[in-house]
């Protein structure tokens, strides 16, 4: 009877832990720039943050790619498990009629992928190249373009396959002439582009029901009230629901941030403390902490609404909703693209018993939790803090580090695999199971 009381103490504490909330892994941002025009300084730098806000160093990990030039990046985590960047590989006073992307499993240590040519006829620059994914699944990069007779307008390249190696010719996005370092994030069944005017230097606002337009300017001029020299807009979504947009500031006036809740009324612009003076162009991708997965990219996390972008905050998350900032959704965010491969639910096999019935109905508890389990603890506590707590085959570690099988079933911002409460059901299901076993212990002759 004692052990029968111990077991079912242990399951329900397990049920409160389960039920409690603080199974929800912490948000982390990362921000991948290049910090200056000096050759030393055109190199991807990263840095993280838990707030979204105050960022610091995760590494100058020192990769220009095969040109020895790197600006511009921009950051997402694909449905392989690899962050990707993509990004400008020649000074802007070089021409350029390529882009380029990189791949990494650690955020530290990149492998040249492939060379995007611009495909475009007379091309001069190729800029500033940006991960979206849209909701169809379909993987995009939008590239600033100009030509020796035209100014810079935006192209949409897709990709042909999942290895992001093949880039047929682009498409006018619809955004242009004079317009450059587009970022574009769809919220509903909507795509909104921030946007520079080249001439005039302000960042604006556009809208449009299909990605290729047409494109309805809802933001003119000094509309938001950031003023003038500002160029490399890039959003993400913050755990609140409340989107984030960084710029890029001429002279001394440093890396900036406004906010909004929805995209049109935005806050006052303030410098990001820690990349103010530091940061360059770049975007932020918003994954869950210490992790392999994600929310959306460019953009990164999915909310209400649904938006999507890779790289900025936003994630390419294939299979569950939009993602944001790159990817990133109005509203409440939780991660886009959220998978629990990574805990599989049959940590409970194989448990031996903790005096007879407590091994099974740890067992059952431990597979109801959804914790992987290969291993799984002989004994009833034992399986019981293997469920409440975040072991399990496919976890990533706290660098950013993800393992396949955490990541699969998501994309540009994989979070880490939630742990997931258990359902009431199958933990009435469990503390049911050891009451029966304690009862045909209690009947039987050799008790």
């Amino acid at each position: 009877m004692n052990a029968r009381r111990s077991v079912i103490g242990v399951l329900l504490a397990a049920a409160a832990l389960a039920t409690s909330g603080t199974s929800r892994a912490a948000t982390r941002y990362v921000f991948a720039t290049f910090l200056g025009d000096d050759a030393s300084k055109q190199k991807l730098s990263l840095y993280t943050s838990k707030n979204g806000l105050d960022f610091t160093l995760l590494s100058n990990t020192g990769y220009a790619g095969p040109t020895g030039v790197l600006r511009d990046p921009s950051l997402m985590k694909h449905t392989d498990g690899l962050y990707y960047i993509a990004y400008t590989l020649k000074s802007w006073t070089t021409t350029s009629s390529a882009f380029a992307i990189a791949s990494s499993p650690d955020l530290k240590t990149w492998t040249f992928r492939t060379e995007v040519p611009a495909q475009v006829t007379d091309v001069k620059d190729t800029w500033a190249p940006e991960w979206f994914k849209d909701t169809d699944g379909k993987i995009h990069l939008i590239v600033s373009i100009d030509t020796n007779t035209t100014q810079f307008k935006s192209y949409l390249y897709t990709a042909s396959d999942d290895t992001l190696g093949k880039w047929p010719a682009p498409v006018p996005l619809g955004i242009g002439p004079n317009y450059i370092d587009t970022f574009v994030v769809k919220v509903g069944t909507g795509y909104h582009a921030f946007t520079k005017n080249e001439t005039t230097k302000f960042i604006e606002h556009a809208t449009a029901p299909a990605l290729t337009g047409p494109w309805t300017f809802v933001g003119k001029g000094d509309w938001a009230g950031w003023g003038s020299g500002k160029e490399g807009p890039a959003l993400f979504q913050l755990d609140s629901g409340q989107w984030r947009l960084t710029v890029d500031c001429y002279g001394n006036c440093g890396f900036l941030q406004a906010t909004s809740t929805d995209l049109n009324t935005w806050s006052g612009i303030t410098a990001v403390p820690g990349l103010s003076g530091v940061a360059r162009h770049g975007t932020v991708l918003r994954e869950d902490d210490a992790a392999a997965g994600g929310s959306n990219g460019s953009g990164g996390a999915s909310g209400t609404g649904g938006a999507n972008h890779a790289g900025a905050g936003g994630a390419l998350s294939s299979g569950a909703g939009s993602s944001g900032a790159g990817s990133s959704s109005a509203g409440s965010s939780a991660a886009a693209g959220t998978s629990s491969t990574g805990h599989a639910g049959t940590g409970g096999a194989g448990a031996g018993s903790a005096g007879g019935a407590g091994g099974a109905g740890a067992a059952a508890l431990a597979g109801a939790m959804n914790q992987a389990g290969a291993g799984a603890p002989t004994a009833a506590g034992g399986a019981v803090a293997s469920a409440a707590s975040s072991g399990g085959a496919g976890d990533a570690v706290g660098d950013g580090n993800a393992s396949p099988a955490a990541s699969a079933g998501c994309s540009c911002s994989l979070p880490r695999a939630n742990r997931r409460p258990a359902s009431a059901l199958a933990l009435l299901l469990a503390l049911g199971a050891v009451r029966r076993a304690a009862r045909r212990r209690a009947r039987s002759p050799s008790r």
